[in-house]
């Protein structure tokens, strides 16, 4: 494998988030910045300036071999070295560097290879992962490698649910994240101050559940690359056979706030997948509208997928104070708005009927899409600025 390093005076360059992705024929190079502190929402502290941010973002990217990975400096004395914070694996290591500096490693060989910065990844947990896919000559669908969604945590029905679909035949594992503390780092106002994470499997039953992530699979957590970077967050490591399965995050003692619940894919040489995802929670106005992101990759190919944000037929299954009338945007990784809608009849019905996944109600929202590779969000608002119980869905369609 081959490191460089490069420096550069430019500053201020835009993020390519989550990931990118080439094909057999020539090699990619996939971006990720080195404490983005401006970048990622730094908050001004007591004597007004900004705190830093120890972050790498994004901090799991997927490639193929032969693929690069360039990492740019956005602030001063990080590194991005390869093993786990305290045990160097030797296959790269950038040196401590400042601000506008540029480093480059090639990956020729298949893996999981967890980094992380040798000046914060015991203190801060600052820590990444890159996965590096098999070249596949033949463009194939790309498939939901990471879902998260974010918005604030109730109590009762207004806690934060996230459900999946595992499809194909064989156990698939995942690791669950349920995010609250860490997220006043990027501006978030009002995180979840200890979420509990619970995983359910189709019947409702309890299959595990965390509090603080260190208290069980702390080794396998870390092992994984996704450790959070709070303590009292929560995360699961499990191998799921192909089934329907829900992650529940509540606030402990019954806090609330704002929290991020995420699932990723650790093993996408099986032959299974991420076939459904959703969250369903407390819909409000603002910066408290519901945000669901999902990662398409794995392969090269596009994949055609079905966003529904689904509010008034949420009554007839008990749920009380259901969002009246959803709006839904789809945004690229660049916050573009791809595609929107309010009512899913107004545009794409002939499309949407055809997939037979039209919503029950006409003022809910839908949209049909054929997605390169890459970062999606998913955005769900009450239109005219109203509130209530609301259910964002994404499909990936055969």
């Amino acid at each position: 494998m081959k490191s460089q390093i490069f420096r550069t005076a430019t500053a201020g360059l835009g993020s390519a988030l989550f990931f990118l992705f080439g094909g057999a024929s020539s090699a990619a190079t996939v971006t990720v910045h080195v404490g983005p502190g401006s970048m990622m929402g730094s908050q001004e502290n007591t004597d007004g300036y900004m705190d830093p941010v120890f972050v790498f973002s994004p901090a799991f990217v997927t490639i193929q071999q032969g693929d690069t990975v360039q990492w740019i400096w956005d602030a001063n004395s990080h590194s991005t070295t390869s093993g786990s914070p305290g045990s160097p694996s030797g296959f790269w290591n950038s040196g401590v560097l400042d601000d506008g500096a540029i480093f480059t490693h090639v990956f020729p060989d298949t893996g999981t290879f967890s980094y992380y910065c040798s000046v914060h990844g015991s203190c801060c947990g600052m820590t990444g992962t890159v996965y590096v896919a098999a070249s596949t000559p033949t463009p194939t669908p790309a498939q939901p490698l990471n879902i998260s969604t974010r918005m604030e945590v109730r109590t009762d029905d207004q806690v934060l649910i996230g459900g999946f679909i595992i499809g194909g035949n064989d156990p698939k594992k995942v690791v669950l994240r349920a995010i609250g503390p860490s997220l006043g780092s990027f501006g978030i106002a009002n995180p979840l101050a200890d979420p509990i994470l619970e995983l359910h499997a189709s019947d409702g039953s309890l299959i595990t559940m965390n509090d603080n992530w260190k208290d069980t699979q702390q080794a396998d957590i870390e092992a994984s690359g996704f450790q959070p970077q709070n303590d009292l967050e929560s995360a699961i490591i499990s191998t799921l056979d192909p089934s329907n399965y829900t992650a529940v995050v509540i606030g402990k003692d019954g806090g609330t706030g704002v929290a991020l619940v995420e699932g990723y894919d650790l093993d996408q040489a099986v032959d299974s997948q991420f076939d459904n995802i959703s969250t369903r929670g407390f819909v409000e106005s603002g910066t408290n509208v519901m945000i669901g992101g999902f990662i398409l990759g794995g392969e090269s190919g596009n994949a055609s997928v079905v966003v529904r944000a689904l509010g008034p037929s949420l009554a007839q299954f008990g749920i009380s104070g259901p969002l009246a009338d959803p709006t839904l945007e789809l945004r690229d990784e660049n916050g573009v708005l791809v595609q929107s809608n309010d009512n899913w009849k107004e545009t794409q019905q002939t499309e949407i009927e055809a997939t037979g996944l039209q919503p029950t109600n006409d003022m809910e929202s839908t949209v049909f899409e054929t997605l390169a590779p890459g970062a999606y969000t998913a955005v769900v608002a009450g239109k005219g600025d109203l509130a209530g119980v609301g259910l964002v869905e994404v499909y990936r369609l055969p």
